[in-house]
């Protein structure tokens, strides 16, 4: 039963990671002239998709430190590029009881065990306004540069503006609605260290750690995430393992014909994440 609430905990507090966001940094130095040729030459290797990887799957562990406790989880990571990212928590690394499945049509989260389910529509709401949309979400697991409400950031390398800081670059969106974004890479442009966004009350980051070299691309195999709200921090570790590139041979979509929907409201009230 513990093992059962914890994996409901994670889950659910991951989905919200996803779906809110981090702190708005302050501009410690002034933005150099770059024309648009050498900014779109800079940018490109963080927003374009590899070339040769269109699917990816692993082994995940995944660590929430929530209100002075931690627990941790395991399941699996399984994504194609433009069309889903799944994540799976078992119970003793056996039995599936949540799972997250993000489209671009609609975000799922899924209680296998009580057979119940959230849906968020990315057409409505906050969600909506604030432009956090499917690709939201691919970038920040494909280690990716995104731009709220735009599908692809690299046709719109013009929207950035790059800011020298102390040993490293940071990016921004040049204009930003509710949601706003930022991004830390090195000083050579290669690699994204750092996202961090910021939605209304809600703070947070996405850092990528320990990146390792697989066939032709490196991947970073982990993330630390924190979110701050009103009154908490919340942080989740998620590190990867036996990483498969180009993995295809699984399903997307569930049948949630014999799954409640309820209010995500609900689901967290059960789980005293909203207390």
């Amino acid at each position: 039963m513990r093992s059962k609430r914890q994996s409901y905990i994670v889950i659910s507090t991951l989905l919200i990671l996803f779906l809110t966001g981090c702190r708005t940094l302050q501009r410690g130095a002034q933005q150099e002239s770059i024309d648009s040729k050498q900014k779109k030459e800079m940018l490109l290797p963080l927003s374009k998709p590899h070339s040769d990887l269109k699917a990816l799957t692993s082994k995940i562990s995944v660590s929430l430190d929530y209100n002075q406790h931690t627990c941790t989880v395991k399941g699996r990571l399984r994504m194609r590029y433009d069309e889903v990212v799944q994540m799976s928590i078992t119970a003793l690394g056996v039995v599936e009881v949540a799972f997250i499945e993000c489209t671009p049509k609609a975000a799922y989260i899924i209680d296998r065990i009580n057979k119940r389910y959230t849906q968020f529509n990315y057409s409505t709401g906050l969600l909506s306004s604030s432009g956090i949309n499917f690709y939201t979400i691919q970038a920040l697991f494909w280690n990716r540069l995104f731009i709220p409400g735009e599908e692809y950031a690299w046709e719109h390398t013009d929207k950035f503006e790059i800011i020298p800081m102390d040993n490293s670059l940071q990016i921004e969106p040049s204009a930003w609605n509710l949601l706003k974004c930022s991004f830390r890479t090195n000083n050579e442009c290669t690699q994204l260290q750092q996202t961090e966004l910021s939605l209304k009350h809600y703070k947070g980051t996405w850092h990528y750690d320990q990146f390792q070299s697989t066939g032709f691309y490196t991947w970073p195999v982990k993330y630390n995430i924190s979110l701050s709200g009103t009154t908490q921090t919340i942080g989740a570790h998620i590190t990867l393992s036996s990483l498969t590139p180009n993995d295809t041979n699984w399903k997307t979509g569930t049948n949630l014909s014999n799954y409640k929907e309820v209010e995500l409201k609900e689901l967290l009230s059960l789980l005293n994440i909203l207390k």
